[in-house]
């Protein structure tokens, strides 16, 4: 666990940026309601897991300050196909214990519950997910494939923003971020996420809204539209969060990680291999 931190300016800023908000009542995907979770332990605090279903598993990673109830319609489709599913919540986050879970803290746990549940061919993220699961697969974790659903591109460093928001000068920021590093690992203050996803080996499908109020789609369409091996589908008229509740995105997704034929996703690609695409959905 993270060594606590004192009352002064930087650790007070410090928890405010890693601590997430917990919802008063966890919450459950339906078809986890009545098998009990898996204990994954980590550092971080004991995270609980749930798997459905045999063979290699699709791991579902949710965002900051929600739970697996956000993939309660995507366990569904893809049960419904016969895929195993796997899904967690982040530490700090639903059933899970600890307390920091912004980001490295979860990238642990998603590779401790990927050993623990596995085999997983297959991952499917949605917001700071998609962050914290492109840091597992450049720190060496491997799967098929990877669908990303709203993820966060903005230009600058986070730690600085934030406090811009709150009012504080750049030092306190800066100050918090050389505590958390210390806690997670010095070589991963290096990390850049626009960098991190531009070198992505992996095939990868990202679907991102137009109107989405949180992370501009405009984001990702500048880092990620030539990827080489990424096909950018972007929609109209769904939020951050229910872009990851849509049905026409969920058939999507599903079809990219269920397809057993060989994949090659290029930015010119005129469809996705083994699945087909909804007028609605604008690919680029």
């Amino acid at each position: 666990m993270p060594a606590s931190t004192s009352d002064d300016a930087p650790g007070a800023f410090l928890r405010e940026l890693v601590v997430p908000r917990r919802l008063r009542d966890a919450r459950r995907s339906e078809r986890f309601s009545t098998i009990p979770p898996t204990v994954v332990p980590t550092r971080w605090g004991d995270v609980s897991a749930w798997r459905l279903g045999s063979g290699p598993a699709v791991l579902l990673v949710h965002g900051f300050e929600d739970d697996n109830s956000l993939w309660s319609y995507f366990v569904d489709e893809l049960a419904a196909r016969g895929r195993a599913v796997v899904a967690l919540d982040l530490p700090g986050h639903g059933e899970s214990g600890g307390e920091w879970g912004m980001s490295f803290e979860c990238t642990d746990a998603i590779v401790a519950v990927a050993d623990a549940l596995g085999p997983i061919d297959a991952v499917v993220a949605h917001s700071a997910g998609c962050g914290m699961t492109t840091a597992a697969l450049g720190e060496g974790w491997i799967v098929d494939r990877a669908a990303f659903i709203a993820p966060p591109l903005a230009e600058g460093d986070r730690w600085l923003r934030k406090a811009a928001t709150l009012g504080l000068p750049d030092h306190v920021a800066l100050a918090a971020k050389a505590m958390y590093f210390e806690a997670l690992g010095a070589d991963r203050a290096a990390w850049r996420p626009r960098a991190a996803y531009r070198a992505l080996d992996v095939d990868l499908l990202i679907v991102h809204s137009r109107d989405d109020e949180h992370f501009p789609a405009s984001d990702t369409e500048e880092v990620m539209a030539t990827h080489r091996r990424a096909k950018l589908v972007l929609v109209n008229g769904l939020t951050h969060r229910r872009t990851a509740r849509d049905s026409g995105v969920i058939k999507l997704v599903a079809d990219f990680v269920t397809s057993r034929t060989p994949c090659s996703i290029t930015a010119s690609s005129p469809q996705l291999c083994g699945g087909t695409t909804s007028p609605s959905l604008e690919q680029r």
